[in-house]
C-alpha cells in the first residue's frame, strides 16, 4: 500500500451523501488529503432483511498485517515494494 487518498467531502456530509444512519466515533479532520495511519471516515454497508443499511464509521487508514500485535507495523509498511527477480 502507499500513498493515501483525497476526501472531497467534509465528514459531516457523509451521512446525508451516502444516506448513512449515524457516525460511529470522531473524526476531526476535513476534506483534502488523507495520509496513511490518520483516522479517516469509512461507509459500511450490510443487507438487513433485504434492506441496505449503511453506517459511517471511523477507521484507521493503512495496512496493518493481521499477524502484527503492534499497529506501529503499519506505518513501516507504507510503500513497501516485493523484490522479485526473474
Amino acid at each position: 500500500m502507499c500513498g493515501g487518498y483525497v476526501m472531497s467531502k467534509a465528514a459531516s456530509d457523509l451521512p446525508s451523501h451516502f444516506e448513512a444512519k449515524e457516525i460511529e466515533g470522531s473524526h476531526q479532520g476535513r476534506a483534502g488529503m488523507s495520509p496513511p495511519t490518520q483516522n479517516v471516515p469509512i461507509v459500511a454497508e450490510r443487507l438487513d432483511e433485504g434492506v441496505i443499511e449503511r453506517r459511517l464509521l471511523i477507521a484507521r487508514w493503512g495496512l496493518v498485517p493481521f499477524w502484527s500485535k503492534d499497529t506501529i507495523l503499519g506505518s513501516k509498511t507504507i510503500n513497501t515494494r516485493s523484490r522479485h527477480r526473474g
